[in-house]
């Protein structure tokens, strides 16, 4: 019976031995099979470095920001440092301090917590920190002891070091030596003394207990801890061991002001970095990335707008407490050569709407110049063609009663007879509807497309989308490419694609991308150069006189209806730049302290570009071989005669210069003319009623100077909607009649303009009485008026204009 019992015990023994084994082991096998597979590991997730066009750090985009950096351009002292605090048998284990996991759980008995120590080798440390929570339980020690030995299997020593190294979290946002050592004394690892290198070691243990930035005094503590363990282990002298102690902290943490340097011109490289690689190689692969940014250029921006509205030229509005302050702005700078940005600002704050590039807005005026470009390269238009600058029909239907008078002028004026350079630089809105009328919207589309616009859409090609030439598309533009688009002018036709990135190498220093940037020749040399010509004379002469500096600039203003948009596009040899205004909402820029329009937008860029400019070359438009200066007359068009009361010198290329003189002109004579009748003036006309007009002596035209005031009639229109009109006639230009009512020119049969001519007849509202009274009166009253004002001499009837 006996033996029957000691043989039941045993089996029963055996067998719950075995089954305890066996649970054992398919929990540790289970375990195992959940832990992760480290053969690929080859370090954690590394910051994206961004550098300016210099190869200055301009920012960093990470998960954990981490600066990966090989073993050999570590100090000696700091691996050492590491060793002898963290894992003074690192180089003899196998991953597992048995004994001090042994002393480890005596610990923690003693204390009744039994996982209050855990006795991690660095090798378990990496395991945790690469692969691993750190929730404190035996299943993940477990894991841990395993990848610890996997990691011993798999790698020798000084790669499981590097990979610690460049893995421990030091605080704050660091991971890794590298970045601690930036961070903490603005300085790189290979740059660390004993004392730097012991405070870091002691880091790991308790980062933020620790941190030098916030507790000084435990930093200091923590540090000659470190450099007592090290001087027991014979890593370094006592001598060596005191100097250090002695040493002071000196922190030089790298300035924070240097990552909100460029915030939108960041967010635009993140958005290309990530189109082209994934999202998790820019935020954890450690690419390094140069750039086009000049930050010299990029800071004047900034702190040309934050002037501008610190100043109040800029206002600012909050409707609600949730709402960015507004208007916005935007700011794009471009080198005209090759397209690389050089200066960005997207917004008056940090979000992460990039009006830069992904505002679509009505740009205005400032597409007025691809019309121009589109009728000098297809319409056969020179700079000295002559456009009539008066009112026009919005339809061609005649008077009645849906008569409208459009496009509306600035201000209600207009000049008659101009040239296409009079008409740019004065930004003339019928001049411009008159010309894409002629050419063609499509073409005009068609070449903007070319100048890198992508925003239009397939309604703006209407053939009669005439409101085209002012601005008026579907959707819009960007800043950007509006940039881009005035900057093939400067370039001599040629069209750049802009771009911000120009090479990105790996962790490992492989290049993995140069930029290519595509270029193509979207309009010859001389037509460029007309254009620029032009341009060039609205800073200089026009409604861009904010931008003039100390050599040639062209560029072109736009103000939207309403102020919802204010531009300035405009370039100089070497930069092009676009400035933009509005509120987000599309709201009016109409505020009680001011009005917000064109003007602004082109102070701040003369403001900004005469201070970007000051340290290149002073390189003036070039004029190409086949351009010529010719002498013209600006009524015209054709060569000057002795007469001609101005003469306008313009760029011409070769073979479309006028050769024929004008013969409009010649010797004028001034009479006096009864304003009420039209008749020459008798003695008995009031004399505030008379005035002395011009007129060409051989064909009777008069000229100006005059102004011919005229107003809408139109009874379903209110009467703030009519348009009240001014013809402001220049000195020596040919008067036309007009239509009082409308302002419309009044046609001959061959479309030429019909003029006034000088009267035949006197006035006869005021008759005399005596016929010998008005002979004797008006001998006198002509001598008294030779006397007041003798005989002029053609600059005095002309003036200087």
């Amino acid at each position: 019976m006996k033996k029957r019992t000691k043989a039941i015990f045993l089996i029963s023994f055996l067998l719950i031995f075995a089954l305890g084994t066996g649970a054992i082991l398919g929990a540790v096998t289970w375990i195992i099979q959940d832990t992760p597979d480290i053969s690929g590991y080859k370090g954690s997730s590394e910051a994206t470095l961004i550098y300016d066009s210099e190869g200055e750090l301009l920012t960093k985009l990470f998960k954990e920001n981490r600066v990966y950096v090989p073993l050999e351009r570590m100090p000696e002292n700091l691996k050492n440092a590491i060793v002898a605090i963290e894992d003074t048998k690192f180089y003899v284990h196998h991953g597992i301090d048995f004994w001090g996991i042994g002393r480890a759980m005596i610990n923690n008995i003693m204390k009744g917590d039994l996982t209050d120590q855990g006795a991690s080798t660095i090798t378990q440390q990496l395991a945790r920190n690469a692969f691993l929570t750190l929730d404190k339980n035996y299943l993940r020690k477990i894991k841990e002891a395993y990848l610890a030995i996997q990691f011993e299997r798999l790698y020798t020593k000084s790669e499981i070091l590097e990979m610690y190294l460049n893995e421990i979290f030091l605080g704050h946002s660091a991971y890794g030596v590298e970045t601690a050592s930036l961070q903490y004394f603005g300085k790189h690892v290979w740059e660390l003394d004993l004392a730097e290198s012991a405070l870091i070691a002691g880091l790991p243990q308790s980062p933020n207990n620790y941190t030098p930035l916030r507790y000084p005094e435990r930093a200091i503590r923590r540090r000659n801890v470190v450099l007592d363990r090290m001087y027991e282990l014979g890593y370094i002298t006592k001598s060596e061991m005191q100097q250090a102690k002695n040493a002071e902290l000196n922190l030089g943490t790298v300035e924070e002001t240097e990552e909100d340097i460029a915030h939108y011109f960041t967010l635009y490289v993140r958005d290309q970095l990530i189109d082209r690689f994934g999202a998790s190689m820019v935020y954890s692969g450690g690419l390094k990335v140069h750039t086009t940014l000049d930050r010299k250029m990029q800071v004047l921006a900034e702190q040309t707008i934050k002037n501008k509205i610190e100043n109040g030229f800029i206002p600012s509005f909050q409707s609600n407490q949730n709402e960015k302050l507004q208007p916005q702005l935007s700011l794009v700078s471009l080198d005209v050569n090759n397209g690389a940005i050089r200066a960005m600002i997207g917004g008056r704050g940090t979000d992460q709407f990039n009006r830069a590039y992904q505002a679509v807005r009505q740009p205005g005026s400032a597409f007025k110049p691809f019309v121009y470009s589109t009728a000098l390269i297809e319409g056969g238009y020179t700079t000295g063609s002559i456009i009539n600058d008066l009112p026009m029909l919005a339809s061609e239907s005649g008077k009645g009663s849906d008569l409208n008078i459009w496009p509306r002028n600035y201000g209600d004026r207009y000049r008659g007879l101009i040239n296409l350079n009079t008409a740019l630089t004065n930004s003339v809105n019928v001049a411009a509807v008159k010309l894409i009328k002629d050419v063609g919207v499509k073409n005009v589309i068609d070449f903007t497309e070319k100048l890198g616009i992508s925003t239009l859409t397939k309604n703006d090609s209407l053939a009669d989308h005439y409101s085209l030439a002012l601005g008026g598309l579907n959707r819009g533009v960007t800043p950007i490419e509006m940039a881009a688009a005035y900057s093939v002018f400067a370039n001599k036709g040629i069209y750049s694609e802009p771009h911000a990135i120009t090479k990105v190498y790996d962790k490992h220093d492989n290049l993995i991308y140069e930029a290519q940037p595509k270029s193509k020749v979207v309009m010859s040399q001389e037509n460029s150069y007309l254009i620029k010509s032009m341009l060039k004379s609205v800073v200089d002469n026009g409604t861009g006189r904010r931008a003039q500096m100390n050599r040639d600039v062209g560029g072109k203003t736009g103000t939207t209806n309403d102020y919802t948009d204010a531009w300035f596009v405009g370039f100089t040899s070497q930069i092009a730049t676009s400035v933009w205004i509005g509120e987000d909402s599309n709201r009016s820029m109409e505020y009680d302290v001011k009005t917000v329009g064109s003007g602004e937008a082109a102070q701040i860029w003369g403001d900004y570009m005469r201070e970007a400019v000051k340290g290149m070359p002073v390189i003036n438009f070039q004029m190409p071989d086949n351009i010529i200066q010719v002498d013209v007359g600006p009524y015209t068009g054709l060569r000057p005669n002795q007469y001609s009361p101005r003469i306008d010198v313009l760029p011409y290329i070769k073979g479309t210069e006028p050769t024929k003189k004008e013969s409009l002109h010649g010797p004028v004579e001034t009479v006096r003319v009864d304003r009420k009748s039209g008749l020459l003036a008798t003695v008995n006309c009031p004399k505030d009623q008379v005035e002395e007009r011009h007129y060409i002596s051989d064909s009777g035209i008069r000229i100006g100077p005059t102004q011919k005031l005229f107003k809408e009639q139109n009874a379903n229109k209110n009467s703030e909607e009519l348009v009240r009109g001014t013809y402001t006639v220049s000195a020596g230009e040919p008067v036309q009649k007009i239509d009082h009512e409308y302002g419309f020119p009044k046609i001959q049969r061959n479309g030429n303009p019909t003029y006034e001519t000088k009267p035949d007849r006197y006035c006869n509202l005021h008759p005399s009485n005596s016929a010998v009274s008005q002979k004797q009166d008006s001998a006198s009253d002509a001598e008294t008026e030779e006397e007041k004002d003798p005989i002029r001499s053609l600059f005095d009837i002309f003036g200087n204009d």
